[in-house]
């Protein structure tokens, strides 16, 4: 026995204790967890996961009943994607299952289900074992699901769990992975920080343990972190894995002080990966220092865009006027990327004295040069943005509005003119109710509703859930609205669909029901059959080459779905529209703004793959069942997601691209090998 760690909950005690276990017993992540091989050939498969893509609660209990473990464990499993509350019974019921990978699939799915009538029933599953147990999986995998699903006294019950030897491999794991569900579900526990600690800077442990211990000091603000100010940057220095030293750098930025500062100044000196930096910038936050600022300044200067670009939205952040001739000397630097001028303009906008009038009009006259010289939307859009600071600038904005603009051009009019129409001094800078701006505004909107584009009603969608700006002679939300919705087509645009309801729900004091629509594009096994289990597949861009493996075992509907697309050229000069430093890129819009899709929507499909390295390639949604065309790419673990967007595939080659791939980069092609 390696250890006794007893739970007390209502009455129920369970005893456990668990083996030692070494590195080996993480499988890699394009192994299953489990043991159990199907088929998507074999016709139950099929019959299970068509039960699953219709959200057919009642066939799928049906085959918990089938002798084979196979059909039991994806009946099981396909609750982690179909998260009915009404099949909680039945699936506590199959905790008792003769397979333990089996009990895996149950656990899983309760988490991803996360009731709390689940609770008890978790508990008492944990399985007490000898070193020579079977159960540690299982009983790890319970953990995390109670992090998603328990109350606040089984996390402090499992806060207080005292033994976190590294010999407790799996459970160690299932500790770190519940305390950071139950912050997600901002449920926290400051007992655990000093075992966080301990086993985010201990190489004892196994990294993938020790990543987790990381993400919840990444993620999750403890109020006595700066206690462990010398631990934390002795574990920054000497960190080799760059995943956990992303996470301790984000950890160390959040406490406040020269001496924290001065040692994430030192670690950028050293050229790290370019992630590591941008977590550095990134915490700059809690800073806003002199020092701090120059800091961002030199790093504008860095030659990753990601880098750059994160240390200029520092600037904009938190800058002050004690930088402002920096940050207008570095605006007429004409070498440095748009994703990062645009931002240096803005923050050199926003810290000019109000009695330097001549300064402020000179930066002003250039970024509207800049907006009506432009041939790229994204740069247009991004220094359109800069004009938000000003509230007078609503009248440019309205101008610049156009059919002939590309959509992300008009759907960040909407937004900056919704931020301009909301903000303190509106009324005051057009004053009175017969002031010529308005019947201009009511223009605008009028025929915003009547083009029904789908980017733009999203953000008129928000400015009139907040407030009422414009006199009803010129716009009548109320009706307009009605009006834009009917003219949507479904269920591509069920994202502003729902948005349009939202406001209309608000402004007419009835409760908001979200459309789900109805499901309409069913998994085509006779093309499933033609897939491999693993595809192997290249994405071409303007940057360069990313390998890709797609596991269609996994996520048969959206492997289907983006290799036919891919093969039709669907995604040949699609834009990435999103990218966020350090966290994804995202493409296949046809729109190029993200609020783009085809005439259907496709079922999540989650799997036991996670999040937990860099790499993995999802399926954007605006909720659950909502995919379609939308895929992203991570630049690095991101565990938050996991269990909410499908994975389809990972890459397997062309990091460095990957990270060099910015807003308004293309997708030239995708090959298959």
């Amino acid at each position: 026995m390696v250890g006794n760690h007893i739970f007390s909950k209502s009455g129920l005690v369970v005893a456990v204790s668990l083996m030692m276990l070494m590195n080996s017993c993480f499988p890699p992540l394009e192994e299953d967890l489990t043991s159990i091989q199907f088929k998507l050939t074999d016709p139950v498969v099929q019959q299970i996961l068509e039960a699953r893509d219709k959200r057919q609660s009642d066939s799928l209990v049906m085959f918990f009943s089938e002798a084979k473990a196979s059909y039991r464990y994806l009946a099981a499993l396909s609750f982690a994607s179909y998260q009915d509350t009404n099949a909680v019974t039945n699936l506590e019921k199959l905790l008792k299952d003769p397979v333990e990978e089996v009990r895996q699939a149950v656990v899983f799915s309760l988490g991803q289900i996360g009731h709390a009538s689940a609770e008890k029933a978790l508990i008492a599953a944990f399985i007490a074992v000898d070193s020579i147990g079977p159960f540690n999986k299982t009983n790890a995998l319970i953990l995390e699901a109670l992090g998603k699903c328990g109350s606040d006294s089984t996390l402090s019950l499992i806060c207080d769990i005292s033994s976190t030897s590294p010999d407790d491999t799996l459970f160690v794991y299932g500790q770190m992975l519940s305390l950071y569900r139950f912050g997600l579900r901002n449920k926290f526990c400051e007992r655990s920080l000093e075992k966080i600690i301990k086993v985010a800077t201990n190489d004892a442990y196994p990294n993938q343990v020790r990543l987790m211990a990381a993400h919840n000091l990444q993620r999750f603000n403890f109020k006595d972190l700066n206690a462990y100010l010398d631990p934390l940057r002795r574990a920054c220095n000497e960190e080799k894995d760059i995943d956990i030293r992303m996470c301790l750098v984000s950890a160390l930025a959040k406490i406040p002080g020269s001496t924290a500062l001065n040692a994430l100044e030192e670690l950028y000196t050293r050229g790290l990966d370019v992630r590591i930096q941008v977590n550095l910038l990134k915490g700059l936050s809690t800073h806003s220092s002199l020092q701090a600022q120059h800091f961002a300044l030199k790093a504008v200067q860095n030659p990753s865009i990601a880098v750059s670009s994160t240390a200029a939205q520092y600037l904009l952040d938190k800058g002050s006027q004690e930088v402002m001739e920096e940050l207008k000397e570095l605006t007429d630097q004409k070498s440095l990327p748009w994703q990062v001028r645009s931002l240096l303009f803005k923050a050199a906008l926003k810290h000019v004295p109000s009695f330097m009038v001549l300064t402020k009009n000179e930066l002003l006259f250039k970024v509207r040069q800049i907006i009506q010289s432009s041939k790229n939307p994204y740069e247009k859009a991004a220094y359109i943005r800069v004009l938000t600071l000003f509230t007078k600038e609503l009248t440019n904005l309205l101008s610049y509005s156009s059919s002939k603009n590309h959509p992300i051009v008009e759907t960040t009019l909407a937004e900056c003119i919704g931020q301009l129409l909301t903000r303190n001094d509106f009324y005051f800078i057009f004053k009175g109710s017969l002031n010529p701006i308005y019947p201009q505004l009511g223009i605008y909107l009028n025929r915003q509703c009547l083009n029904a584009d789908p980017g733009t009603l999203a953000a008129i969608a928000e400015i009139f859930r907040k407030s009422n700006p414009v006199p009803t002679k010129y716009f009548n939300a109320d009706s307009m609205l009605v009006v834009a919705r009917q003219k949507l087509q479904l269920p591509k645009d069920v994202e502003t669909y729902n948005e349009l309801s939202k406001t209309i729900s608000k402004r007419s004091g009835v409760a908001f029901i979200p459309l789900i629509p109805a499901h309409n594009h069913p998994i085509l096994w006779t093309e499933v059959q033609t897939l491999k289990d693993t595809i192997e597949a290249v994405i071409v861009t303007n940057k360069g080459d990313l390998q890709i493996q797609l596991y269609t075992r996994h996520a048969p509907g959206s492997v289907m779905n983006f290799v036919r697309l891919a093969k039709e050229g669907f995604y040949d000069n699609k834009a990435f529209h999103r990218v966020v430093p350090n966290f994804v890129v995202q493409s296949g819009c046809p729109r190029g703004d993200g609020y783009g899709a085809l005439d259907y929507s496709l079922r999540t499909e989650i799997s036991f793959l996670d999040y937990r390295q860099e790499g993995m390639m999802g399926m954007a949604s605006a909720g659950n069942d909502t995919e379609g065309t939308q895929f992203f790419i991570t630049h690095s673990p991101t565990p938050h997601l996991d269990g909410r967007y499908t994975i389809m595939g990972k890459l397997t080659g062309g990091k460095e691209i990957l990270l060099s791939i910015f807003q308004g980069d293309l997708i030239q092609s995708i090959k298959f090998n």
